[in-house]
């Protein structure tokens, strides 16, 4: 370090202002000497035994001093920023090239022998302008214990599979209570909206209560349109947050600022709890992250409050809290729908028919999904209420579709016989006849076909057609259907007369028969 030689002189000036009253800072600006160096020399002077109240110092006292310096024995210490000033382009490259975060920076130094301060890296890094200036911080208003938390999900890491063997990415849902900066922690491998509520019933568990608000962040499965002004929560965080009891505000899109007590915090679980542990899998991350919050991050000194976060919240923000019944809830799935031309909704990949009176095809619906229920919504009237069914699977009400297509509806062999007997007896006979067997369902598509022919054809005709069938033993509703176009149905069978006539030949039929027994009875 180049330094300035402090003369004789100079010396006897710095005890003479000294002997006057005058301080280090004032002795420095007018002498032109370091306040450094003007208290190191005082300190010499003292222990070369001159008295601020006594005598002048004698020559050779003066002397002695004056030795001291030409000595470097009062030579100023190298600076901190002398020190760094060697590791300069290593730190560049941790900071822009790795994206090191300066505590870590300081722990490398440290490490590799350069002893500095983290306000010292942090001033030399600021005075290269290496890190974008911040703007100017404005402290926002402490909150009243349990009136606000705030949450955000964040990526911390990869943990092992037991079940596929492989590695799968975990989030970690993390709480802060606004007023005593206690944190919860809690990892999960989703972001739907089971999994956001299953964090939430955690966290008020771990918390023993639930907070008056609470502050989001614009997560799919809370809020369905984000907006500055007026965002729109989906129906089933919306119905979660009403029987919780609190009141839910969403951050701004891209303004961290909105929720500033969280949002470092997603950091600081990844940095100083996820990376380096070890894993088992997400029950383990789960327990060790409950242990981290009562040990380690309640138990640190905030750096804004200056109070440990867990003995804040114990003394003067658990019982501010609105109370926890503990009771699980159930939860909902919200979806929008559509009916379809044959008057049902997929959902969840099951079908669930809607009334036509209500829903025609075509409208768009809400459905309310539980574990046990489907309940249909249309304007915001319970219009359908259904049993859950598994995938695959189909819930109809016959009574929903519409009255002209109620025949078609009745898939049963007994619903086809009922509408059969309205066209007539001869009809109803027949569709006895025609549902007579072992497998009746295998004959549902031709009862139906049947009523259609009333429809087209008239009843009357019909029941003509069956009945000239029926005398010919003929149950077989194609053909019947070739009476009608015929219009045979009118026409009378021809009947037989009492004696047939006598046949062209005498001989019996076995004679004409080709077998090797006739040709050796021949």
């Amino acid at each position: 370090m180049a330094y300035r030689e402090v003369a004789r002189v100079e010396i006897q000036e710095i005890i003479r202002r000294w002997k006057l009253g005058e301080g280090h800072r004032r002795i420095a600006s007018g002498t032109g000497a370091s306040r450094n160096t003007v208290r190191k020399y005082l300190s010499a002077a003292a222990a070369a035994g001159i008295s601020r109240y006594g005598p002048p110092p004698t020559p050779d006292q003066v002397s002695r001093l004056a030795a001291l310096g030409q000595a470097g024995l009062l030579k100023p210490k190298v600076t901190n920023e002398e020190l760094l000033d060697p590791w300069a382009d290593q730190i560049h490259r941790w900071l822009t090239g790795d994206r090191l975060q300066m505590t870590r920076i300081h722990e490398l130094l440290v490490a590799r022998g350069c002893s500095v301060s983290y306000k010292s890296v942090w001033g030399f890094i600021h005075r290269r302008q290496w890190r974008r200036p911040r703007r100017a911080t404005i402290r926002m208003e402490e909150t009243p214990p349990g009136e606000v938390a705030e949450m955000d999900f964040g990526r911390l890491g990869l943990i092992p599979d037991p079940q596929s063997g492989r590695r799968r990415v975990v989030y970690g849902l993390i709480l802060v209570l606004g007023y005593s900066r206690h944190s919860f922690l809690w990892p999960t491998s989703n972001q739907k909206l089971e999994d956001v509520i299953a964090g939430l019933e955690s966290a008020w568990a771990f918390f023993g209560g639930i907070p008056k608000y609470l502050v989001i962040d614009n997560c799919p499965p809370a809020v369905a349109t984000a907006d500055p002004l007026h965002p729109v929560f989906t129906r089933g965080f919306l119905e979660y947050s009403q029987h919780r009891g609190f009141i839910v505000d969403a951050a701004r899109a891209r303004h961290p600022k909105d929720k500033p007590k969280v949002e470092r915090n997603v950091q600081y679980a990844r940095e100083r709890f996820f990376k380096g542990g070890e894993f088992k899998d997400l029950a383990d991350v789960r327990t060790q992250a409950h242990r981290w919050c009562l040990q380690v991050a309640g138990q640190r000194i905030h750096g804004t409050t200056f109070r440990q976060p867990l003995v804040v919240f114990q003394d003067e923000e658990r019982q501010a809290l609105f109370p926890w019944d503990g009771e699980p809830y159930e939860i909902a799935d919200w979806r929008h729908a559509k009916v379809h031309q044959d008057h049902h909704i997929q959902c969840q990949q099951a079908l669930y028919s809607v009334p036509s009176s209500l829903c025609p095809p075509g409208q768009k619906v809400e459905v309310r999904v539980d574990s046990k229920l489907v309940r249909i919504y249309h304007r915001g009237q319970l219009v359908k209420t259904h049993v859950r069914q598994p995938k695959g699977g189909r819930s109809t009400d016959n009574a929903d579709y519409p009255a002209e297509l109620s025949a078609y509806t009745t898939r049963a062999p007994d619903g086809i016989k009922a509408s059969a007997k309205e066209l007539g007896p001869s009809v109803a006979e027949f569709a006895d006849r025609l549902f007579d067997g072992p497998l009746p369902w295998a004959k549902v598509r031709q009862g139906h076909k049947l009523l259609r022919l009333g429809e087209r054809y008239t009843a009357k005709r019909l029941d003509a057609a069956c009945g000239r069938a029926l005398e010919v033993d003929l149950i077989d509703v194609t053909r019947l259907e070739r009476i009608l176009v015929q219009a045979l149905e009118e026409e009378t069978t021809p009947e037989l007369p009492a004696s047939l006539p006598q046949g062209r030949f005498a001989r019996p039929g076995s004679v004409f028969s080709h077998t090797k027994q006739h040709r050796r009875t021949a």
